[in-house]
């Protein structure tokens, strides 16, 4: 498997929804993540080359890019950048796939892999490619490699029609959704969360949470509180997350809160680990996203599978994430005034919280885990983009070395 958006020891919460699925794959086949790490981030921080997180063993080696500039290269770096250490990995891990995470650079650096070790690829499509395929040079990277890919698994519909339009085959693109890992986010009575965070009981609660990154919203939310505050003066806003891989707006923010008087009224948590966002949901009347750009939010999942209203922009797979009974939506992340009253509405509704658990609690990672492993059985089935049959479609199918390292519990 390979992401460059990945937990490390200098960066445990990053990508943590690519590790979710990750660590639930060895239930199906023997798995090694190779998650490279950026040259900024090794010159920084002690990052071991290969360590054991959980159930995973992950590689991580360097990954030399230019910052800044020659974006569309970064791609061709990253190929450059793992492949040493891929040919290495081989000799004690005779892989039969490589399944990356992002169209880019993963995905165009694990077609060219495939080509070298003449086995398919599958790329999981997820939010980023809505951004980076404006950029023409990116675009065209990103084409060649949904259209050579084996197999394409996009985490919405939405990406799914994305990917269609750059080129790529439809019947090799599959929509499997992320999903929640339901016993870390249950719900837990309000007044026992507020009182583990320090909170008042008292009053109204909106929370939103992710990287604080300028497509996430969180300005959206802080302009229209202070509409909300003249009718529900007791109500407060809690921004849970810290910066990301993505450009950091906290500058802006804080501003923000500071022209409109709101510092009574907004709480920036910093970065939390996944235990302590679980505790800010459940303290909440109410969860926001005001983004404009996502594929399957797992903050939408995390929040449902609280019990936890759900007001959210129409980006990605929101609109079949969140029923009418678990939430509200508006259409556009850029309408302030539809974002303010979808917020109102929530606040002054009275929500079936067990029904919105329920909901939540049919997406588990298991059952996501289970739907990818059929797409990598279906990639090692057929050939590649390149017309060139993966290793054990030449031998005529599938083998037993194949069967016994790509599904131990296949029949």
């Amino acid at each position: 498997m390979l992401s460059t958006v990945f937990p490390n020891p200098a960066q445990p919460l990053h990508g943590l929804f690519v590790f979710e699925r990750a660590r639930h794959m060895p239930a199906h086949a023997e798995v090694v993540a190779v998650a490279p790490v950026s040259w900024m981030i090794r010159l920084r921080h002690r990052v071991p080359y290969r360590e054991v997180n959980g159930n995973l063993t992950v590689i991580h080696p360097t990954y030399f890019y230019v910052p800044g500039i020659m974006k569309a290269l970064d791609g061709l770096c990253l190929f450059l950048s793992t492949l040493w250490a891929i040919r290495t990995l081989q000799r004690e891990f005779p892989f039969d796939l490589i399944d990356s995470h992002f169209s880019f650079p993963e995905g165009f650096a694990a077609v060219m892999l495939g080509r070298w070790f003449r086995c398919p690829v599958t790329i999981t499509l997820r939010g980023t490619i809505g951004h980076l395929s404006v950029q023409r040079l990116r675009r065209l990277a990103i084409s060649w490699a949904l259209r050579n890919a084996t197999r394409l698994i996009a985490v919405g519909h939405p990406l799914a029609a994305l990917a269609v339009s750059l080129g790529a085959d439809p019947a090799r693109v599959d929509v499997i959704p992320n999903g929640v890992d339901t016993r870390r986010f249950s719900p837990v009575d309000r007044a026992e969360a507020r009182a583990t965070l320090g909170l008042p009981a008292g009053g109204r609660l909106i929370v939103s949470a992710g990287h604080l990154s300028p497509r996430k919203g969180f300005d959206r939310v802080l302009r229209v509180m202070p509409d909300l505050l003249a009718d529900m003066p007791d109500l407060s806003f809690a921004i849970v997350g810290g910066a990301g891989v993505e450009r950091d707006n906290i500058a802006t923010l804080e501003r923000l809160v500071r022209e409109s008087s709101l510092e009574s009224h907004v709480i920036f948590t910093g970065a939390q680990p996944p235990e302590q966002v679980a505790l800010w949901m459940n303290a909440a009347d109410v969860f926001v996203l005001a983004s404009d750009n996502e594929g399957c939010p797992n903050v939408v999942w995390e929040a449902l599978a609280c019990g936890r209203a759900v007001v959210a922009s129409k980006v990605g797979e929101t609109d079949r994430m969140v029923p009418a009974y678990a939430g509200v939506l508006f259409d556009d992340a850029h309408d302030l005034p539809a974002l303010r009253e979808s917020l109102r509405q929530a606040l002054q509704t009275e929500w079936d919280h067990v029904a919105i658990r329920e909901h939540a609690a049919a997406h588990t990672w298991p059952r996501v885990a289970e739907r990818v492993f059929a797409q990598w059985r279906k990639a090692c089935d057929v050939q590649g983009g390149d017309g060139a049959a993966p290793r054990y479609a030449q031998a005529g199918g599938i083998g037993p070395a194949a069967v016994s390292r790509l599904g131990v519990k296949a029949k």
